[in-house]
């Protein structure tokens, strides 16, 4: 399998960035989008009949101004946030300072191509959601509520007649007398690149999250030591068993397992080796079942196997299986020794005619499996043998 590329695997891990990095990487991408209009600026003026027709000389020198300005404003952004990540350091001003300035740098824009176009709608809808995601609500909402401000405040203006409307136009080359294509395309080659941005680093973040999302589950309902079902999941998933064994009449075994003087290897060989321990009886269980089966660790040395649709017969060997490959499966020690280890296990068969329910069902298997160590451990019982009927 092929590895990712370590600037993918670095941006796909975005929302564990810190601001000064969230900042600097938006900085740089903004800095370039915006070098992209003021070229776009200048060829239209210079060199097309586009400028002769639909752009006002004030709006145009209105326009080099605000481009200049937005230059010079992300440069110093970026050469700002690269001067603390070299020192290795954060500041308190730096997001708020770049949030700030993306309001006004984009109300600028607005201002001077129109309130009213496609690029400005296309702002104010995609960059508050990436802010949202990257920052959270707060921080971007208060920049968000001023620009929308700013925004209103000037279209009122322009209804009331204040020439405050896409000053860089003498007509505007969209309306139902004038239609420039030029105009038209260059609207798009402006939001084509932002929306890409946008679309791929929603894409990411909201991919980082399911990410999230489903490590939190998987902790939330497994063991982290062993990677097994913990008590919750298990009880979960016990109950959902004994509810389709009850419904279809199958039979249901049910096994606790304990591991044997397992507080004697951690007192003499340390936890460490106790842990290496649970792993290999966890791979053991996994190895020795069947998909279909559950297995859990419900707390210290204690596991709980859920065979279903197994009788008795199907239980012994399965059973069986599993503790004569524990007892085969040592674990190394550091010294080069091997350290030998082994698990009693307590049975109880559930059948159709059975009202107990889960916690009933453990209770017999512990019972069980308490005969087991006192019988001498590394060994079977079960409730449903004859030689062993319940008090």
């Amino acid at each position: 399998m092929k590895k990712k590329p370590a600037a993918l695997v670095a941006v796909y891990r975005l929302l564990d960035w810190s601001d000064r990095d969230k900042c600097l990487l938006l900085s740089v991408l903004l800095w370039g989008y915006m070098s992209f209009v003021f070229l776009w600026h200048l060829f239209t003026i210079h060199l097309t009949e586009f400028a002769d027709r639909f752009v006002s000389t004030e709006g145009a020198e209105v326009m080099t101004q605000v481009m200049l300005f937005n230059q010079a404003g992300w440069l110093v952004l970026v050469v700002w946030g690269m001067l603390l990540r070299r020192t290795q350091r954060h500041s308190v001003l730096y997001p708020p300072f770049f949030m700030s300035f993306f309001s006004v740098a984009f109300l600028l824009l607005g201002w001077t191509f129109g309130l009213y176009s496609p690029m400005t709608g296309m702002v104010l809808v995609g960059a508050p959601l990436v802010g949202f995601i990257l920052f959270g609500f707060q921080r971007v909402a208060w920049n968000f509520a001023f620009t929308v401000l700013v925004v209103l405040l000037l279209a009122w203006l322009s209804v009331q007649g204040y020439s405050v409307h896409a000053i860089y136009f003498i007509k505007y080359p969209i309306s139902q007398e004038l239609l420039s294509y030029y105009w038209i395309g260059s609207t798009v080659a402006f939001m084509a690149p932002f929306i890409t941005v946008v679309i791929v680093l929603v894409a990411l973040l909201l991919g980082r999250w399911v990410r999230r999302e489903a490590q939190v589950r998987d902790q939330a309902l497994h063991d982290p030591l062993t990677g097994l079902a913990n008590r919750r999941e298990l009880f979960s998933r016990f109950g959902f068993e004994l509810a389709r064994a009850r419904r279809n009449g199958q039979p249901l075994s049910v096994c606790l397992l304990d591991l044997d003087h397992f507080k004697r290897i951690n007192d003499t060989h340390g936890h460490a080796v106790g842990d290496e321990v649970l792993v290999r009886v966890a791979e053991v269980l996994r190895g020795c079942l069947r998909e279909t089966d559950t297995v859990g660790r419900i707390g210290g040395e204690e596991f709980v196997l859920l065979l279903p649709e197994t009788d008795h017969a199907g239980a012994a060997r399965g059973i069986e299986r599993c503790r004569t490959t524990i007892e085969r499966s040592p674990v190394s020690l550091a010294c080069g020794e091997l350290l030998s280890f082994s698990a009693s296990f307590g049975v109880v068969l559930w059948q159709a005619d059975d009202e107990a329910d889960e916690h009933a069902l453990i209770a017999r298997a512990d019972e069980m499996l308490y005969r087991a160590k006192t019988a001498g451990r590394n060994r079977v019982e079960f409730w449903s043998d004859p030689a062993v009927a319940p008090c």
